[in-house]
């Protein structure tokens, strides 16, 4: 989409450089962030002290590259894997236990995985690090009960952009994987076009130290793949403008396609809400996921 430049200070989509951050800067959206990522923490502790599961399993070359497998009791069944939040410099699976009740509960493993952040870890190496996740749970997850072509993605916030990384073309032979390795997805209240990150002034980017080519390079509004997946695009109601805009964008440009897109707006959510509609089996969000799943 073209840019707009009504603000002769403009530098993206009408915003300043200060107007963009500002629009970008979640953390300060809601009040006491920290309460609300602790009781994430009990909530993820409960789930995977309560269930079965396999936890810190290496699935990459570096120590930083783990995941945790929440089979569910059918046999041979799908697989969800979940890429975590965090602005890309913090944030952990150990945070994504809590809804894998609930997701196993509806016939589906749940997988949430870990990768590198920055500033130690380059936005190239981060979304390798979630490729690999996605090549070892194809190459692995029969032993753990899970189907490896009935895989599909799932992530918030920082994880939306990587899910967006995941259907981007070109790389799948690399790690050898087929292109359609991905039956679905369901990007969450991601960023899509990188480019924001660096032009605003101050956020993300701080760490990150991309350039405008490199946010170019693994922005997944620029590189729709030749056949996509069905895709889910959802975000809350109460998010930032920018948030909203970036998903809507994605998923209008994903159906101009001609691939399946759904946009689902969750009224009365903020952007850390979303982290946590994967745990209610009544949202709409997931719902639509489980759907997507059986189709």
């Amino acid at each position: 989409m073209p840019e707009t430049n009504s603000n002769p200070n403009s530098i993206y989509m009408g915003y300043t450089a200060n107007e963009l951050a500002v629009q970008l800067d979640v953390a300060k959206t809601i009040d006491n962030l920290p309460l609300y990522q602790q009781e994430n923490a009990k909530m993820s502790a409960h789930a995977a002290a309560e269930l079965a599961c396999t936890r810190d399993i290496s699935c990459g070359e570096d120590h930083i590259q783990k995941l945790d497998i929440f089979p569910s009791a059918i046999e041979h069944a799908p697989i969800l894997l979940d890429i975590h939040g965090g602005g890309w410099r913090t944030g952990s699976k150990d945070l994504r236990s809590f809804p894998a009740n609930t997701v196993t509960n509806a016939g589906i493993t749940w997988v949430p995985i870990d990768y590198g952040l920055a500033p130690n870890y380059t936005i190239d190496q981060i979304v390798h690090h979630v490729r690999s996740a996605l090549a070892w749970v194809y190459d692995n997850v029969r032993t753990h009960g899970g189907d490896p072509d009935r895989i599909y993605i799932s992530g918030n916030s920082a994880g939306g952009h990587l899910t967006g990384c995941i259907l981007m073309p070109g790389w799948h032979s690399d790690y050898g994987l087929p292109e359609d390795v991905v039956k679905g997805a369901c990007a969450i209240s991601g960023v899509f076009d990188l480019k924001a990150l660096v032009y605003a002034e101050y956020g993300y980017n701080d760490d990150l130290t991309m350039n405008v080519e490199t946010a170019h390079l693994y922005s997944p509004l620029f590189h729709l793949p030749r056949s996509g997946c069905p895709l889910l695009v959802s975000y809350g109601a109460q998010e930032p403008d920018e948030f909203r805009r970036q998903s809507h964008v994605f998923c209008e440009a994903w159906k101009e396609k001609g691939f399946s897109a759904n946009e689902i707006i969750v009224e009365g959510a903020h952007h850390f809400s979303m982290a946590r509609q994967m745990a209610d089996p009544d949202s709409s969000l997931f719902k639509a996921v489980v759907e997507m799943v059986n189709m």
